[in-house]
């Protein structure tokens, strides 16, 4: 069975080595503007939870399968790898465990994630438990995916040209009256401006043409 290996260079290698093609696992990569790098992750929701942290400015960095906890749960000595280390602006990190809520609730897993949290709070990290119902919130979840999606290789030029012509426009607009000036900002530019907060819009609805983008 082939392994997965992620993160060449000076990032270390995941804790625990994540195998293709396990029953009842769909390995996903996920290609990490953040990082610079592909992120293996075990199942989509662990895909889809990168998309937050991608979007976050308090967020620097994040990484899977970061490393091996040995921990004492209910008197018996497990060893455990959160599914992602994410660092952030201030310094701080927190190790996230990525499941649908329905397991979570399961009594081996609560025990085994209550030593995790007083283990990595004992020495000054925290620990999250992030479900399926926290990240797959739509419509920001596809929101978010469709503006990481669409400004995949978009050029600094464009973003700069794009606010150059900000500067001397009124909010709000409506991202196809955008697209329909004379000499038009390329939808990639947009899309990136939206996901990277610069354009403002209502996050509570589907993002289309129509969308009112503001900004200033």
């Amino acid at each position: 069975m082939k392994k997965l290996r992620s993160h060449i260079g000076g990032t270390p290698s995941p804790a625990r080595t994540i195998k293709r093609s396990q029953y009842g696992k769909q390995t996903t990569f996920f290609s990490s503007r953040k990082n610079g790098s592909q992120i293996v992750c075990e199942v989509r929701l662990e895909a889809d939870a990168c998309f937050l942290w991608e979007q976050d400015k308090n967020v620097v960095s994040y990484r899977e399968q970061p490393e091996r906890l040995t921990l004492e749960v209910e008197g018996k000595s497990r060893t455990y790898v959160p599914d992602f280390e994410v660092c952030y602006a201030d310094g701080s990190k927190k190790f996230v465990e990525i499941k649908p809520e329905n397991v979570f609730l399961k009594p081996k897993y609560l025990a085994l994630y209550r030593a995790a949290r007083d283990f990595l709070r004992d020495r000054g990290d925290d620990f999250e438990l992030l479900t399926d119902n926290e990240i797959r919130k739509q419509p920001r979840l596809n929101n978010l995916i469709k503006t990481y999606s669409q400004a995949r290789g978009v050029d600094p030029l464009e973003l700069a040209y794009l606010r150059d012509q900000l500067r001397v426009l009124e909010a709000p607009m409506s991202i196809g009256d955008l697209l329909a000036l004379p000499s038009a900002p390329s939808p990639a530019s947009i899309s990136a401006a939206i996901f990277e907060l610069e354009l403002r819009c209502d996050w509570t609805k589907p993002i289309s043409t129509n969308s009112q983008v503001f900004w200033g």
